[in-house]
């Protein structure tokens, strides 16, 4: 038997008379910062990305169909309550109008003509009730037609701005299709996002200012007035808006669609609650795209995974709103790398 032969043999004899298998290393368990989770007053100053919007705006369409005739508005023209917008070709609707007036003429010659036999006794009552139901008929008809020719003129339901022309002269529309976009430019307005926190925290009484500027009118700042809070949240942000409203001396063209930094002052006397905030650092997210944070516990020493519900972001930290409780240690940096359980090395000094 050759020297190489015996090699393997020697190994095994060695490793049963030591006891069996050799024991794999163990890894050592990874260092990471762990923070104890401290609760504090929200903040009392607050900036906000804002977007400039009309009072009210408004897709302009006719309740009738047809060919527009007459279209005068442009992109950016102004209009009056009552101005002409635009008209569809009319002559069709003039001709139902004529058609419908004779044929109530002729239904009242049928009418008095029933009405004279029946009073001479030759005509029975249901001849002459048909010959009303008739008339009447042709009455509502007429009625129709006439309205259909005043719905064939559109006219501006307010003061306003055509934002924007829909569709080109002498297209043929169908009845609610939008033709023009009236928005009403009268009080511009702000909006922002503001969390279910503030929403349920804060009201108008509360904000000692609250001011926006422009990247265009640098270093002005300009007064706003709360007008309203839509009370229904966005679906991919579920965020609620602020609506405020601007001053009308802004020494600029303000146009819906712009771009607005407001800044926020809350009164020093308003009752702030307690809130939660943790370096973005800490913040994970799961399989689904849930945030996630990971709990350290001193008696297993491992990290555990718990989804938690987000606030605002501010300069580098996230606002927990649930999930989280003060005195609660979590990772606060390589969360990425951790996992539900893994057992760690907590850091000197976090």
């Amino acid at each position: 038997m050759t020297l190489r032969a015996l090699l393997p043999l020697a190994v095994s004899l060695l490793v049963a008379a030591c006891g069996g298998e050799p024991e794999a290393m163990e890894r050592p368990a990874r260092p990471v910062p762990i923070q104890t989770v401290e609760a504090g007053g929200l903040q009392r100053s607050y900036e906000f990305v804002g977007r400039v919007e009309a009072r009210r705006a408004v897709d302009l369409s006719f309740q009738v169909g047809g060919q527009l005739g007459q279209f005068p508005v442009n992109d950016g023209t102004n209009v009056a309550e009552g101005d002409l917008v635009a008209q569809l070709d009319l002559e069709e609707f003039r001709r139902a109008e004529r058609e419908a007036n004779v044929q109530v003429q002729q239904a009242r010659a049928d009418l008095d003509r029933q009405q004279t036999l029946y009073d001479r006794g030759i005509a029975a009552a249901a001849a002459l009730e048909a010959a009303q139901t008739q008339y009447d008929l042709r009455i509502v008809e007429l009625e129709t037609v006439r309205q259909n020719l005043q719905r064939a003129t559109l006219r501006a339901p307010f003061d306003g701005l055509i934002s924007r022309v829909l569709v080109e002269n002498y297209t043929v529309v169908a009845p609610g299709q939008p033709v023009a976009r009236l928005q009403d430019v009268g009080e511009l307005r702000v909006s922002i996002p503001l969390s279910e926190d503030l929403v349920a925290t804060f009201s108008a009484e509360d904000l000692t200012s609250v001011e926006a500027s422009f990247n265009f009118l640098p270093d002005r700042r300009f007064q706003l007035e709360p007008r309203e809070l839509v009370s229904e949240p966005d679906s991919a942000s579920q965020t609620y808006r602020g609506i405020l409203a601007l001053p009308d001396n802004i020494p600029a063209n303000v146009l819906p669609g712009m771009t607005a930094t407001v800044y926020a002052e809350i009164s020093p006397n308003a009752e702030l609650p307690a809130a939660i905030t943790i370096p973005i650092t800490a913040l994970g997210y799961d399989a689904a795209g849930l945030p996630v944070v990971y709990v350290f516990e001193d008696d297993t020493s491992a990290v555990y995974r718990r989804i938690v519900e987000l606030g605002e972001f501010t300069e580098g930290h996230v606002r927990i709103t649930d999930g989280l409780e003060p005195g609660e240690r979590i990772a606060t940096a390589g969360v990425s790398a951790l996992q539900d359980g893994m057992v760690v090395r907590p850091l000197e000094g976090e």
